[in-house]
């Protein structure tokens, strides 16, 4: 049993073998494979113990015979599902296989007449002849020729052996004609060139395999024969189980070829495009930040050379924020496309704004990060001029009323969270009509902005003073901590206009009516103060002007001639 034993061992590795190449790389031909070694290993199998046990010898050869022959179409439809398709492969399967394996295994059982199983075994060569042709007909005609040949001659010999004969080997027969078919189709085979000597290594087992068969088929041949015969009889099988596997092997050797160049195009076309992107690229470090390579753009608008560029951190760009970088946040809000909006320093110290956006990748066997940096410093910069315009008057350049409303409710907000007070403070210039009429629009213009000009002066950056009218100005002050304070306010902004307003054709007295109103003294919303001031200006206008009125009808309207009023915003800034 050493050589069953041994003949066992190899073909249960062939199978391991196929089956893990099979899960690795699920081929339609490494399929077929599989499936056919199972088949032949099963099949040996049963021989092996029919050989070491005596039970039922026709059944046992009857089953052998089977699974070999499973095995081999397998080995068929392999060829067939590599040019045609597993679908197409399986139906010639279906047609071919049962007919076969039951007429083979009737025979042995029953006693068939001659004409019957010559009449079977004529139909079955004439559905093996139809499904050749329809597989062979795209093929050169000289294949056609060939295949038919062979199938015609043989299916032709092995009716007449039945018709003729008792046609007592014809398992072996018909076996013969199954391993013929598997060596033309491997020979045809649409496989590459390269593979040539592999394809007709396998065509050359499988012509062995069918001829030991042949060989058997005829008992009578010489004792020396039918020796060599039993001594080589499975070398015919792993002859062809050899060439599958450098087959598999070299499909897998082709598979790293073909991977390694598509790696190559890969990376050329990603060097292609990173040199020539219209956008700054860098590649740095994870850990570190260490800038690995720039691109052509980025050694552009940065001003530094490469060289420069792979000594710099990434830390080393970037510029941290400051009351600039918190005005543009506040003014634009967050960066509405995908990345970080951050300031980067040129190598002459300009400041150029990006959007940053960043993808981890692996560069030279480390990890690292792809940097895209747009530079949106002239976007930004046009963002900004339009932001300013849609939130601030175009002549005086001071904040119109929409930005004063979302002032005004930040500052409520604020004093809310601190117990604070503030103040809305609504300005108007007396007797401007006039001056518009007298001197004309554009005197009148060049009035407002002194006036606004000189307002300004008087309010500190984290108050607000509005242009909400044609004349009228609107001032926000917070932070105050008594009511008094708002007092203090009022006279500083009248008292600002005690010197006549310089203009081309000469200086032009102008004075000022205030409105004030107080939270959370007078009212808590914004609507409310906003009208409470409003009204409380008219009210300092109807008293005679140049005067500051307050929304609480109880306080007294202060009149800027009372010399006891001398005040300065600068007690108040402070």
């Amino acid at each position: 049993m050493q050589g069953p034993v041994s003949d066992l061992v190899l073909l249960t590795l062939m199978v391991l073998f196929f089956g893990l190449q099979l899960w690795r790389r699920p081929q339609a031909d490494f399929r077929f494979w599989f499936a056919g070694w199972i088949f032949i290993l099963v099949g040996y199998f049963l021989w092996a113990m029919g050989e070491a046990h005596a039970g039922l010898p026709r059944l046992e050869n009857a089953l052998c015979f089977d699974f070999t022959m499973l095995g081999v179409i397998a080995f068929v439809l392999s060829a067939v599902a590599k040019d045609y398709g597993v679908r197409r492969a399986m139906l010639v399967g279906l047609a071919v296989a049962p007919a076969a394996m039951a007429m083979v295994d009737v025979q042995d059982f029953l006693p068939v007449p001659r004409v019957a199983l010559a009449a079977g075994l004529l139909l079955g060569e004439c559905a093996v002849l139809a499904v050749t042709y329809h597989l062979q007909r795209q093929r050169p005609l000289r294949k056609v020729i060939l295949t038919f040949a062979v199938g015609a001659s043989y299916g032709a010999g092995l009716v007449a052996y039945a018709l003729l004969t008792p046609a007592e080997n014809l398992a072996n027969a018909v076996m013969v004609q199954a391993l013929l078919t598997a060596a033309v189709l491997f020979a045809g085979s649409k496989q590459k060139s390269g593979r040539s000597v592999l394809q007709w290594t396998a065509t050359f087992g499988f012509l062995a395999w069918a001829a030991f068969y042949l060989l058997r088929a005829f008992p009578a041949s010489p004792a020396w024969l039918q020796n060599v015969i039993d001594e080589f009889w499975n070398f015919p099988k792993y002859f062809v189980g050899a060439s599958m596997t450098l087959c598999v092997l070299e499909d897998a050797t082709e598979d790293k070829a073909r991977a390694a160049e598509s790696f190559r195009d890969l990376y050329e076309d990603f060097r292609l495009l990173f040199d020539t992107h219209p956008h700054p690229m860098w590649i740095c470090d994870t850990e570190r930040g260490q800038i690995l390579t720039a691109n052509e753009t980025a050694v552009k608008q940065y001003g530094y050379t490469l060289a420069e560029f792979q000594a710099l951190r990434i830390q080393d760009l970037e510029v941290p924020p400051d009351g600039e970088a918190e005005e543009m946040e506040h003014m634009l809000g967050r960066a509405a496309e995908a990345g970080v909006r951050e300031r980067h320093r040129h190598k002459d110290g300009n400041v150029l704004w990006v959007n940053r956006v960043e993808r981890e990748i692996a560069y030279l066997g480390q990890k690292a990060r792809l940097v895209i940096a747009r530079n949106i410093t002239d976007r930004l910069k046009l963002d900004r001029e339009l932001s300013f315009r849609a939130q601030h008057d175009a002549l005086t350049g001071l904040p119109n009323r929409q930005l004063l409303e979302e002032r005004l409710e930040q500052c409520l907000q604020s004093c809310r969270v601190e117990e604070r007070r503030a103040a809305v403070l609504t300005i108007d210039v007396d007797h401007f009509k006039l001056i518009n009429d007298t001197y004309g629009h554009l005197v009148g213009d060049e009035c407002l902005k002194e006036v606004a000009a000189r307002l300004k002066s008087k309010i500190r950056k984290v108050d607000t003073i509005a242009r909400t009218g044609g004349e009228e100005f609107t001032a926000v002050v917070s932070g105050l901590s008594k009511s008094s304070d708002a007092e203090k306010v009022a006279a500083s902004l009248m008292r600002v206009f005690e010197a006549p307003v310089e203009l081309a054709f000469g200086a032009l007295g102008v004075t000022v009516s205030v409105g004030v109103a107080i939270y959370p003294d007078d009212a808590t919303d914004a609507t409310s103060l906003r009208r409470l001031s409003d009204e409380a200006m008219y009210r300092a206008k109807r008293s005679g002007r140049n005067r500051a009125a307050y929304a609480s009808e109880k306080a007294p309207v202060l009149d800027f001639k009372k010399p006891e009023v001398d005040l300065k915003l600068e007690q108040h800034s402070s």
